[in-house]
């Protein structure tokens, strides 16, 4: 008998409760601009759910209160069993960050024209990320790009391409920098001065984005055999005022005095009168005739001398000018290499 009256109470108890009852959801993310009763409540009766209101700005969060949550429950007859005028619900629009990528990568397609287009970087001045809607597949538009490629220095204005309506959220002027990358030597270890360079002592940077002279190499072949003027560190710039020539001939060495004409190769022994590197033209003493030549360095021991310039008289006024001249051009030399 107890189990018979329990068993219909329970059954009276469940026939007094409605078939929909709703629950607050006290925590939303909407996608859409708009606020649906849904983004409410759990448990809608079908056909209830309706638009209450616009959404608020994408990344934004509005917070709805106890009493209008009542209001609205009993506005659209909403049988909400645990109202409260404590209980409160947040509703938060979705949405994405631009952020300084997304617009570098839109300002360089702007100006190179090619989406992929890696050449260009583009830094920006003073960012501040934007938020869109999650959805939103063209957010902005970019207008009024103005570039000085001579400075590097560009202004854009950015249009929000469904405004909110809040002045400067929905525009605003972007500032920076283009740089156009281009291949230049670098160091790949610390070397001292006087250091003799090869081939492995440089890399070449695909991606330096700062001002390009022409005293930079891109040529690792360029450099070798070279002498640094100046230590060096990693990654830093391979200039030609750091460099000098190798000196190959060194004044007062024996060498091989070689004429060359058509048919005809003659070799006597000599002396240099001064330094020299691979390919430079020096003088010097052909111990034979007792004349001075001038001819292009062949290598540490060899002169080719060159046929169209006249040989000169070794007297001693003329030994003792190229002697001091050279020992001149060989101080200065070992000053700017800190020698």
């Amino acid at each position: 008998m107890k189990h018979y009256v329990a068993s219909m109470l329970a059954v009276a108890l469940a026939a007094a409760q409605p078939a929909f009852a709703a629950t607050l959801r006290p925590a939303t993310v909407v996608v859409s601009d708009t606020v649906r009763l849904s983004d409410l409540f759990i448990g809608l009766e079908p056909g209830q759910d309706r638009v209450l209101g616009v959404a608020p700005a994408p990344g934004k969060t509005i917070q709805v209160g106890g009493r209008q949550l009542i209001a609205i429950a009993d506005q659209y007859g909403v049988d909400w069993t645990d109202q409260s005028s404590a209980a409160l619900a947040r509703i938060t629009r979705a949405g994405r960050v631009l952020d300084k990528v997304f617009f570098a990568d839109l300002v360089r397609r702007s100006v190179s024209g090619a989406a992929d287009n890696d050449s260009i970087v583009v830094e920006l001045d003073d960012f501040v990320p934007m938020t869109v809607a999650a959805d939103d597949a063209a957010p902005v538009v970019l207008s009024d790009v103005n570039w000085d490629q001579k400075s590097g220095r560009f202004t854009a204005t950015v249009y929000r391409a469904h405004p909110l309506g809040e002045g400067e959220l929905d525009t605003f002027l972007l500032r920076g920098s283009i740089r156009a990358a281009q291949s230049i030597l670098v160091f790949t270890h610390m070397m001292p001065a006087g250091a003799t360079l090869s081939t492995a002592d440089v890399r070449v940077n695909d991606s330096y984005t700062g001002h390009v002279t022409n005293q930079m190499f891109s040529n690792a072949a360029a450099i070798a055999g070279m002498t640094l003027l100046h230590s060096v560190v990693v990654d830093q710039v391979v200039l030609d005022r750091d460099l000098q020539k190798t000196v190959v001939m060194h004044k007062g060495d024996p060498i091989l005095l070689s004429f060359r004409s058509p048919g005809l190769h003659l070799a006597v022994t000599g002396r240099a009168l001064e330094d020299g590197y691979d390919g430079q033209y020096v003088r010097a003493l052909n111990l034979a005739s007792k004349m001075i030549v001038t001819g292009r360095v062949v290598n540490g021991s060899e002169l080719d001398v060159d046929a169209t310039s006249g040989p000169v008289p070794s007297d001693s006024a003329t030994l003792r000018r190229l002697t001091s001249s050279s020992n001149a051009a060989l101080g200065s030399q070992r000053r700017s290499a800190g020698w």
